[in-house]
């Protein structure tokens, strides 16, 4: 095989190619890609999907400052755009700890012009590019990249809503879905291709004027350009409606195809939709078979598609989620069970398998899912509301205006909270403390182990109030240490000692379990106070530890300055202890790439760097005292 990737380093330089060159970059690229993901993780069936398409555009347009601009939505796609991009040789560190980012990043080339990480942004993204060049008077088109799945947001339908007819932007939709076929019929592929040809778009601009002269006649051409619209080109419709004009659908593997009516509507004014169709996955079998397995994966072994980290995922938070919420379900028929287009990330895939009229997957729509949550409670029902963390963000309207307020019982299952392993800042779960814990109508906690899952759900079941609690991405495990779940609200003393006072919130126990032997070797004790509840009741054996050792350390994965501890700091105040405090807890403006051991690590929250801040933190104490 010829290698042409080695020689490219802008997008520019794929025009100089030959077709049979272009083609060979494709193979090039998704092996390139396969080969790394198979190794690193990431996302593998998405980009595999738009390969051709990413070429297309790389020849078509001119990316170099000052000219056309690019945004991929979501931006799990973007892996082939690195590679042609100069970052060729950088890509062996995607997704790795202060390496390549998995998503579109400003910060990282020229070539990104805007970060991408969450759902249907790109459309109203591109609106603002565009009336960013009109207003400064710069010429450049700007192309949106969409999913179908993406597009189902409701942010997508209000930017296709707000485009005005002098909005120079082109969306092309990615339609990846079996389900959604291409029109058939000669005279619609004719009609297609007709209506992008320079020819055609001419004799509209030279004609147009003169048939208002001749309302009847222009009253029978619109009629039977409708037509067109209704029988022919049904899928167009909805987007014609909104004053876009509508191309395809075209195969988005045919690059020449793609090149021909990209070209054509470079020269064509307004807004623009080109619908294309393509193979999640496209060039790896197992991907192509398998897409949502294959959406975003670990390492695995590239001839036979399977993770050696497979038994990992087996004994997760997610997982250990989704086998309570299903025991539970058997005895409560009025749990039911909503997420936002990540049945398998979420773990309710079994829960929709066996129990599909009380499953709701709405797509990407996290605030339509509160608010349907919200509905479902109000009605009389359980509806468990499963979502990662950092999507919940979008949703948070929804939690105080319709949730919160009005006291409904809906559970929160907050999937991927804290830190995020290898995704990077645009998926860490950071915020959902702070949003949550100001919010006293909805009892939060975050779990510890399997047992504190089980615990919730039936305090959940028990009572007729709001629930949330927030897990990260992780192994579960069980800790015989703790006492008798039946009170999660307060904080349970696990360990005693002489020199200070810890307490813990959630599963950052695992890490300080880990070093209280070696702690002790250094004649170094302490009370060990653990929670799972966002605002725990004090007990007054724990301020009464406090005021007896006088340093307070508290352990939380939530981020400063808003974190755990500044909650129990003002608690402490309110008490009229004086008592020193170390607050570990996540800073903000932290390199969010890596591991999660990496990451853990970077915040101080590993069980060797708590140990360490420890150690000097009471050494300094006891300088001071002398």
């Amino acid at each position: 095989m010829s290698d042409i990737l080695s020689k490219i380093n802008r997008p520019e330089e794929l025009k100089t190619l030959t077709e049979a060159e272009v083609e060979s970059l494709g193979f090039e690229l998704r092996e390139t890609i396969i080969q790394r993901v198979s190794e690193n993780g990431g996302h593998l069936a998405s980009n595999l999907g738009v390969i051709e398409l990413t070429l297309a555009l790389a020849r078509i347009f001119d990316f170099t400052a000052g000219h056309d601009q690019l945004i991929f939505d979501v931006g799990h796609q973007s892996y082939a755009w690195k590679l042609i991009s100069g970052r060729r040789e950088a890509f062996k560190t995607l997704r790795q700890e202060s390496g390549l980012a998995g998503f579109p990043k400003r910060e990282e080339s020229p070539y990104d012009f805007f970060n991408t990480g969450h759902a249907s942004t790109s459309i109203s993204a591109a609106l603002g590019l565009s009336r960013a060049q009109a207003i400064k008077g710069q010429e450049g088109s700007v192309i949106a990249i969409i999913g179908d799945g993406a597009i189902g947001g409701g942010m997508a339908f209000e930017a296709l809503n707000d485009a005005k007819p002098d909005d120079d932007i082109l969306v092309i939709l990615n339609d990846n879905q079996m389900s959604i076929a291409e029109n058939v019929g000669s005279l619609a592929k004719r009609l297609g291709e007709l209506r992008i040809k320079a020819d055609y778009q001419d004799f509209k601009r030279r004609w147009r004027p003169r048939l208002e002269n001749h309302p009847k006649l222009l009253h029978s051409l619109r009629s039977f350009k409708s037509l067109d619209r209704l029988l022919i080109r049904r899928t167009g419709v909805f987007f014609e409606s909104l004053n876009w004009r509508y191309y395809g659908p075209l195969n988005g593997h045919d690059i020449a195809g793609l090149e021909r009516h990209l070209k054509a509507l470079k020269g064509i004014p307004g807004p623009k939709l080109l619908h294309i169709y393509t193979v999640k996955g496209r060039g790896y079998a197992y991907a192509e078979e398998s897409p949502e397995s294959y959406h975003g994966v670990g390492s695995f072994e590239i001839p036979d598609g399977l993770s050696p980290k497979l038994g990992d995922r087996q004994s997760s938070f997610s997982k250990a989620f989704g086998s309570s919420l299903l025991r539970h379900a058997e005895t409560s028929p009025e749990l039911c069970a909503i997420t936002a287009a990540m049945p398998g990330g979420t773990g309710l895939k079994d829960f929709a398998e066996k129990y599909p009229e009380r499953f709701f997957d709405v797509g990407i729509a996290e605030q339509h899912a509160a608010c349907l949550a919200a509905g479902l409670a109000a009605g009389g029902m359980k509806p468990v509301l499963a979502l990662y963390s950092t999507f919940l963000q979008r949703a948070y309207d929804q939690l105080i205006h319709d949730i919160a307020l009005q006291r409904l019982a809906v559970m929160i299952a907050v999937d991927r909270a804290g830190l995020v392993p290898n995704d990077g800042e645009t998926h860490q779960g950071l915020y959902d403390y702070a949003m949550l814990a100001n919010l006293p109508q909805i009892k939060s906690f975050a779990p510890r182990d399997l047992l504190d899952i089980d615990q919730i759900f039936d305090d959940f079941l028990a009572d007729n109030s709001a629930y949330m609690m927030r897990y990260p991405k992780d192994r579960a495990e069980i800790f015989p240490q703790l006492p008798s779940r039946r009170i999660l609200g307060g904080v349970d003393k696990i360990h005693s000692g002489k020199d200070y006072t810890v307490l813990i919130l959630g599963t950052v126990l695992k890490e300080y379990l880990a070093i209280i032997q070696g702690l002790e070797e250094r004649n170094l004790t302490g009370d060990l106070f653990s929670t799972a509840a966002f605002t725990p009741c004090l007990s007054p054996e724990f301020l009464e530890s406090c005021a007896r050792t006088g340093h307070l350390i508290i352990l939380s994965e939530t981020l400063k300055p808003l974190s755990f501890g500044t909650y129990i700091s003002g608690k402490i105040a309110e008490s009229g202890l004086s008592c020193k405090l170390l607050d570990l807890a996540i800073e903000q403006n932290l390199d969010f790439s890596g591991n999660r051991h990496e990451l853990l690590e970077k915040s101080s929250l590993s069980a060797l760097k708590i140990q360490q801040k420890l150690i000097l933190y009471l050494h300094q104490q006891l300088e001071k005292s002398r």
